[in-house]
């Protein structure tokens, strides 16, 4: 039995992708030898839905029974089931290599088991506390609230704000990442702080500007949320 495991890298230790139509690889998994190879997926050339059309086509020339991806349209969903392959998504916070594993001993049959574990999540805003707005995109952010998700203890961490424009972003990236956060939740991003984010597995979403931090970290909780994913 072989399963596609969507990836933002091209190793086992590489989280799975968040988005299935537009994620750039592949490692598919033969599940009596764990071994695995690594199918690349052509790079976007016009809208959303031909790059979720090749994510399909990479997949299904492989012969696979399963797909484990993070989120997945509707359509894409359907189309592969009709070309007879499960799709489990929903998956987000762990490895592929976890996912696999996750996969091979309970099919990630429950919404529980298909969460890895996150550190933190940050917020943008410039309050403090659950009650603070979410009111900044991530290239004007001169705060985060970073909130432990199993706890709800939340600590103000504050952006270098000077700079030119680029060196404002790049120091707000700086900060995601070293406040120990793998997810970011703000209300704008642009596609290169997305990338960036990306390649130092921190998954991005966006929640609606005015909400407080507490309702948009209930809002991911949920599944609420839209990730964003550009390809490289």
């Amino acid at each position: 039995m072989k399963v596609a495991v969507a990836s933002m890298g091209t190793v086992p230790e590489a989280l799975v992708g968040v988005l299935f139509g537009m994620c750039s690889q592949f490692l598919v998994f033969d599940l009596d030898t764990m071994e695995y190879v690594v199918v690349s997926v052509p790079p976007r050339q016009e809208d959303q839905d031909r790059v979720s059309l090749a994510a399909i086509r990479a997949v299904a020339t492989q012969g696979v029974s399963a797909v484990i991806t993070g989120h997945v349209k509707e359509i894409c969903r359907q189309t592969l089931f009709d070309l007879g392959i499960d799709v489990i998504d929903g998956v987000e916070g762990m490895t592929v290599h976890d996912a696999i594993e996750r996969y091979r001993a309970t099919g990630l049959a429950t919404p529980g088991s298909r969460k890895g574990f996150v550190n933190r999540i940050a917020v943008t805003s410039s309050g403090e506390g659950l009650e603070a707005r979410l009111e900044t995109p991530l290239h004007t952010c001169t705060s985060f609230i970073v909130v432990d998700p199993a706890t709800n203890e939340w600590k103000v961490v504050r952006v270098e704000p000077d700079g030119p424009p680029r060196e404002v972003s790049l120091n707000a990236i700086r900060t995601v990442v070293r406040s120990g956060a793998g997810v970011l939740i703000a209300p704008q991003v642009h596609p290169e702080c997305c990338m960036a984010l990306q390649a130092l597995a921190v998954t991005v979403y966006i929640a609606p500007e005015g909400i407080t931090v507490g309702d948009a970290i209930e809002m991911y909780e949920g599944g609420q949320l839209e990730p964003l994913q550009y390809a490289f």
